[in-house]
């Protein structure tokens, strides 16, 4: 019986030997880089955020209408995620690298993308100061004419470091103390909201230095009804919305600043229900409708910004709510798409195990034990009628926080 055996091992290593492909045959795979089409009118859509645990290599990854994905970027330590540019192919990001990996040297750039091959062309170097924050829209904007791109600094002492994108330099710094996160409001003119309710007002030259600066009269009281800084733009009016769950528009412009809008998102029956606003970036705007997508939930006041579960939608004219969105997961960040058909994307918390299990874990252990098992999806709707149209499942591990149409 062993010499059986033993015959046919060998018979088997024979034919095995035999059998076996030349070296000569076999070609490794060549990387290469592939040219993305126009995604101009494609819904193809951005998400990024910090990558935590793996703050060290932010990301980026791009996806289009179908879930597919197209590519990714990596941007460096805790990523503030992409400016996106309307007049050429490019994309730019303010990026954070140390020469030893997590320590050493700091060297802060901006990177511009080929954004048909997603390949680095240049980096601008800028001072090692600029700011990191989860909420990352307003950190990094580029002028309405897209010459310079404004980032801002934090030391703590918070300034901005304007870059000349066209000449492809960094022309220099401005102080902006107590205000932060930056609002574009013509082609030289720049606004920060500041920590009394009232904005710094900046313009610069055509060479990028100082024209004007000047700080404005309170907007709105910080104390009663603090914004949250995540504003959505409609021509030349900033649409926030605030912690007592009001809507604020502000026009804003080389002549100043005005409130244009105020009204709040809930009734008193709603209020009192516990419906509030809810996310890290909860809003989003359709231009040619003008209308103002906010996500929300039901919990405490002071639970603001976790997940929502719908997403109201408002007309910013009118002032009054339009639709209500359920959404299938709880949703920590939305976009709209622009155009004739634009999609709605949520950006969700999900826990990838039977309803039951998670039922279950939650009432045995509460959030607590919830939490080692979220993960990130992303849910496209319809925007115009709320129709769900398909789940992007268990994207890469790493939080992500934005999601921004492309």
């Amino acid at each position: 019986m062993l010499m059986r055996s033993l015959r046919y091992l060998l018979c088997g290593l024979s034919l095995g030997a035999v059998a076996q492909p030349t070296l000569a045959a076999f070609v490794p795979e060549q990387a290469g880089v592939e040219v993305l089409g126009d995604h101009r009118g494609q819904n193809w859509f951005w998400i990024w955020g910090s990558n935590a645990p793996n703050m060290v290599d932010g990301r980026a990854y791009l996806f289009d209408d179908s879930g597919r994905s197209r590519g990714l970027l990596s941007t460096g330590m805790w990523s503030n995620g992409l400016v996106m540019s309307h007049r050429r192919d490019e994309l730019y990001a303010s990026e954070i690298y140390f020469s030893r990996g997590v320590r050493g040297t700091r060297s802060d750039v901006v990177t511009v993308y080929d954004a048909r091959t997603l390949s680095p062309k240049y980096e601008i170097e800028i001072p090692p100061k600029r700011m990191t924050a989860l909420i990352s829209t307003g950190l990094s904007v580029l002028s309405d004419d897209e010459r310079f791109l404004l980032v801002l600094n934090f030391t703590p002492a918070q300034s901005v470091s304007i870059v000349d994108l066209e000449q492809r330099r960094f022309v220099g710094e401005v102080a902006i103390p107590g205000c932060a996160s930056l609002y574009p409001a013509g082609p030289r003119d720049f606004y920060a909201i500041c920590g009394n309710g009232g904005f710094f007002h900046l313009r610069l030259d055509d060479q990028g230095q100082v024209a004007a600066q000047e700080r404005t009269q309170p907007l709105f009281d910080p104390l009663q009804d603090l914004l949250l800084t995540t504003g959505s733009r409609m021509g030349d009016t900033w649409y926030f919305v605030s912690q007592q769950n009001n809507a604020y528009g502000l026009r804003m412009g080389a002549e100043g600043i005005e409130a244009a809008a105020h009204w709040s998102l809930v009734s008193d029956a709603e209020r009192a229900d516990g419906w509030g606003i809810a996310g890290n970036h909860g809003t989003a705007l359709h231009v040619n409708s003008g209308r103002l997508f906010v996500l929300m939930h039901q919990d405490k006041p002071e639970n603001y910004q976790k997940p929502g579960t719908e997403v109201w939608v408002f007309d910013v004219r009118s002032q009054k709510r339009l639709a209500r969105i359920e959404l299938d997961e709880q949703s920590t960040a939305i976009g709209v798409s622009q155009g004739e058909q634009p999609r709605l994307y949520s950006l969700d918390w999900v826990v990838p195990m039977p309803s039951a299990f998670t039922l279950w874990v939650y009432l045995t252990e509460g959030e607590a034990g919830l939490m080692p098992l979220l993960r990130q999806g992303i849910n496209l709707y319809d925007a115009d009628s709320g129709e769900h149209l398909r789940s992007i499942g268990d994207i890469p591990l790493g939080f992500m926080n934005v999601v921004a149409p492309w």
